[in-house]
């Protein structure tokens, strides 16, 4: 046990990732869970429960151990119009590989107690435009980083009813990259002109913390057939504090010499709670059906302030970027079929709901609701599971409404997808 311990441990180097969900939520707890995430949360199967329903973990026998990783691509680009000019320009984002790791352990104490420990990303996001792209004002580059150790244990109350505990150890990191229009703010030009200027400063927030939350699970079954399962993954609070570093052309910094220096800077943020409802029924020796609902309250990111400790342009000490998000649904549906005794196939439909305030728009996290269509497959035999699934996701287009004084200008969010790929390898000792 301590080998394997140590073994998903490394990993943790490299399982602070980012990824590209509706808000910065990620939902890629491991191969299967990408395609059947409604059937983990209910029935269980395999040791990235600890992701979804740990309570599931008391219908793995022995001690196993999984290994996995995502593979996303997403795809989006902005259309924004010059509110000075209406000259409209299409920017498309940059096009990036971002991996999502994920590791798990369960053990089975006894008859009615198991443990489990996972490493795997509940949050990140990619975010990334040109440097001199029109809406650089506002965001060029929005990196959160996420990694979770989530120590967890079951218990079999008996054989229908099972429950969970666990903590969540949550790495957090952010990094913030914008624009700051100096020629718009001495008046010598339109503020926030999204046309070239040889006076923009570049600003970049880096920082980070580290803090704590609970996951609870209860998983029952009525009758043999029918599984249902519920998880509650808690809100975590963080205060990340970190470095902030302005890059001035030599004009700037001959005449503003006294402001916008480096400085340090903290800012507040929540992690919202997250709230799974799922089911899962065996309606034939071959077929099962499962269907699952998870809502997240992303009403507790209402806004962003960063405080410096420093004033870093004409007093300014602080700013703050409304959000109002709103709290979101993210349902699923999903057959799988048992082709053989080694291999199961597996299909579903998600729809994700977008959490942006369309009064609050910004280029952080761009994007809409999401429709996602998935396909699975398993192969199992002897002590090993090795799990295949990919998923292609299509973002719904989002008009934007300008808000130039905050570097947003009147346009669409357009031509969004993302195609993943995914493998977990599991073995049973």
């Amino acid at each position: 046990m301590n080998r394997k311990i140590v073994v998903i441990l490394c990993i943790a180097a490299w399982a602070a990732t980012t990824g590209w969900g509706a808000g910065y939520s990620l939902f890629e707890g491991s191969a299967r869970g990408n395609v059947d995430p409604s059937g983990l949360i209910a029935a269980g199967g395999d040791p990235s429960v600890i992701y979804f329903n740990p309570a599931a973990m008391t219908g793995l026998p022995g001690t196993q151990v999984q290994a996995g990783i995502s593979l996303v691509m997403p795809f989006a680009s902005v259309e924004t119009v010059n509110p000075y000019t209406g000259v409209k320009t299409k920017t498309e984002g940059k096009d990036k590989l971002w991996p999502i790791p994920s590791a798990y352990v369960t053990h089975q104490m006894n008859e009615s107690i198991w443990l489990g420990f996972g490493i795997y990303a509940r949050f990140g996001l990619g975010a990334e435009f040109p440097e001199n792209w029109p809406g650089r004002y506002n965001s060029y580059k929005a990196i959160i980083q996420a990694v979770d150790l989530a120590p967890t244990i079951a218990w079999k109350i008996n054989e229908k009813l099972s429950v969970s505990a666990g903590l969540t150890i949550r790495y957090f990191d952010i990094e913030l990259a914008q624009k700051i229009d100096v020629a718009g703010a001495a008046g010598l030009r339109n503020y926030n002109d999204p046309a070239p200027s040889p006076y923009d400063v570049d600003q970049n927030l880096h920082g980070d913390d580290i803090s704590f939350g609970m996951d609870f699970g209860i998983q029952f079954k009525p009758v043999e057939t029918l599984s249902l399962g519920a998880a509650y993954h808690s809100r975590i609070r963080f205060v990340c504090k970190g470095d902030g570093d302005w890059t001035k052309p030599d004009a700037v910094q001959a005449l503003l010499p006294d402001t916008l220096n480096d400085t340090r800077w903290s800012a507040k943020n929540y992690n919202p709670d997250e709230i799974m409802l799922a089911a899962s029924w065996d309606a034939t020796d071959r077929w099962t059906l499962s269907a699952s609902a998870i809502y997240t309250l992303w009403s507790v990111y209402d806004n962003l302030i960063v405080d410096f400790n420093e004033p870093m342009l004409m007093g300014r000490s602080q700013i703050t970027s409304v959000k109002n998000w709103n709290d979101v649904w993210r349902l699923n549906a999903g057959a799988s079929y048992a082709i053989n005794s080694n291999w199961t196939a597996r299909t579903s439909y998600t729809f994700d709901e977008s959490p942006l305030n369309p009064d609050f728009v910004d280029y952080f996290v761009p994007g809409d609701d999401r429709h996602l269509i998935a396909l699975g497959l398993t192969w199992d035999k002897d002590t090993w599971t090795t799990d295949f699934s990919y998923f292609f996701e299509i973002v719904r287009d989002m008009d934007v409404d300008g808000r130039p004084q905050n570097g947003v200008f009147d346009g669409r969010f357009t031509d969004a997808t993302a195609h993943a790929f995914a493998v977990s390898l599991t073995k049973r000792f």
